[in-house]
């Protein structure tokens, strides 16, 4: 996708196994808006839709750590349409990323917060190591996990994501593993071996079989994620505009400059 060193995300194929990279690692690949858009693009690259399995990781030992609290900050002087309209890109992302026809996994080290504990809930496999953390720290800004809740509800419960979402709390690759947010848990010494082997034996399955075969898993769920997706942007965009996610947006900044 261009320059390594400059691009926001990168992508690679190897047989019919493609990975898409957030690559902002100094920054701890925060889900901002360009990131977001750069993301939706590699979503939509013929290579990458014509993959059987999407691996989706973050650069430099780090998944993401969620929004971006310098986007949040500038945008506390928007309404509730602004805000909605703000949630597009988001909203975009993720359902590009559902549209896939491939198995997607994602592969967790680091933190993996906010947007992105909602991203590695929103793949239909995960591998950790066992240095990874999870959590959905919105409610420390006065918010909740609008956006991500379908994705959340879907691969951990409604009483799970409620327990994540009102807490604030992080919790381990175990906690995940145990939760159902993550498929496997490796240790980060072997992580790459394994993730290398994953892709191995991917790779002697036909492509075919692979979206076939998440065809069928996705015929058996009935509940209707876009909805969600959609209920979860108009709700974020009313909380976001009003005066106690501003007020606890701006007593975050105030403690993170003392």
């Amino acid at each position: 996708m261009g320059d390594p060193a400059t691009e926001l995300v990168l992508a690679r194929v190897d047989g019919h196994v493609a990975t898409v990279t957030l690559n902002q690692p100094e920054r701890k690949n925060p889900l901002s808006d360009p990131m977001i858009r750069a993301l939706t693009a590699a979503f939509e690259l013929p290579e990458v839709r014509g993959a059987g399995v999407v691996v989706i990781r973050g650069a430099g030992g780090v998944f993401s750590a969620g929004g971006d609290i310098k986007q949040f900050h500038a945008s506390l002087t928007t309404d509730a349409s602004e805000q909605l309209e703000g949630t597009r890109d988001f909203r975009e992302m993720l359902l590009t990323l559902e549209s896939l026809e491939a198995v997607t996994v994602a592969v967790v080290e680091g933190p993996a917060l906010g947007g992105g504990c909602g991203l590695t809930a929103a793949c239909d496999y995960a591998i950790a190591s066992n240095t990874a953390k999870f959590g959905c720290p919105e409610i420390k800004l006065g918010a909740f996990p609008m956006l991500i809740a379908p994705a959340l509800v879907r691969a951990i419960g409604a009483r799970a994501t409620y327990a994540l979402s009102v807490s604030g709390d992080l919790i381990d690759a175990q906690r995940a593993l145990d939760l159902g947010l993550v498929s496997q848990v490796v240790s980060a010494a072997a992580l790459e071996e394994h993730v290398a082997d994953y892709i191995e034996r991917a790779n002697a399955v036909p492509a075919d079989v692979l979206k076939m075969g998440k065809m069928a898993v996705r015929a058996a769920m009935s509940n209707d994620y876009r909805a969600g997706v959609e209920a979860g942007s108009t709700l974020r965009s009313l909380l976001f505009s009003s005066p106690a996610f501003h007020e606890g947006v701006n007593a975050f900044v105030s403690r993170s400059r003392s």
